[in-house]
């Protein structure tokens, strides 16, 4: 298994080295130095400002969970877990051990969840209203919804023209969280600046950044909106 990520790393680095940044920006290509998020090259950008923001509220992370598709960040940030549940539409999805569609989910009973995670998931749910209001009915209460939508992104790979629905901002978020939650219960921050997009948009990956590139934001070029929505 150590050779095999090794050699992966070293697959991904040489593909930064054979096709630089600099050059794609230089030749004025007009197709994505890479079609995955950069994942060819190495690790995607926007989930480096996904990872800072569910580290910054790990401690939130707690109790019953509940995650979309898997439990990977649940796992990977939480503390104290006593349950980690993980829903999805889809039953071919072995890691879910609960089937429901997120817009209506009688089979969840109220106010059973410390924590809700839902990663890059409303930009594929036309009545994404109904998911945020079905999420604020399932949280205990003073539990947490911790929410990532795109600012900016490529269509997505597998949902498709027809499957991606929604691109969020500061305001539009602030606007549509606030009909479910108070104010001062509200969080909503935005992840990102210029360069960062563009090499998002372009199909870069964070290791073609440095952390000072990568870690200055500019609300007016944001790649990602955060909200943390507490009961």
């Amino acid at each position: 298994m150590y050779h095999f990520f090794k050699r992966n790393l070293s697959k991904k680095r040489l593909r930064r080295l054979l096709k630089p940044a600099w050059l794609y920006f230089i030749l004025k290509k007009l197709h994505p130095i890479s079609p995955r998020y950069g994942k060819e090259r190495g690790s995607s950008i926007d989930r480096y400002y996904i990872e800072k923001f569910l580290e910054g509220n790990s401690n939130l992370i707690t109790g019953h969970c509940l995650e979309v598709e898997d439990n990977h960040y649940t796992s990977l940030f939480g503390k104290q877990i006593i349950k980690s549940d993980v829903l999805d539409i889809n039953p071919q999805n072995a890691q879910a051990n609960l089937r429901a569609d997120l817009r209506n989910m009688p089979q969840i009973a109220d106010n059973t969840y410390d924590t809700v995670i839902l990663t890059q998931v409303l930009l594929y749910i036309d009545d994404y209203e109904s998911a945020i209001r079905e999420c604020r009915r399932i949280l205990k209460p003073d539990g947490t919804l911790l929410v990532i939508v795109p600012a900016m992104c490529r269509i997505d790979v597998r949902a498709g023209v027809d499957g991606d629905y929604w691109r969020f901002t500061k305001a539009s978020a602030n606007y549509v969280f606030g009909k479910y939650f108070k104010k001062d219960k509200l969080e909503v921050k935005t992840w990102g600046n210029v360069l960062a997009g563009l090499g998002f948009w372009t199909g870069l990956a964070q290791e073609d950044f440095s952390k000072k590139e990568l870690d200055y934001q500019d609300e007016n070029f944001p790649v990602l909106v955060t909200i943390k929505a507490t009961k």
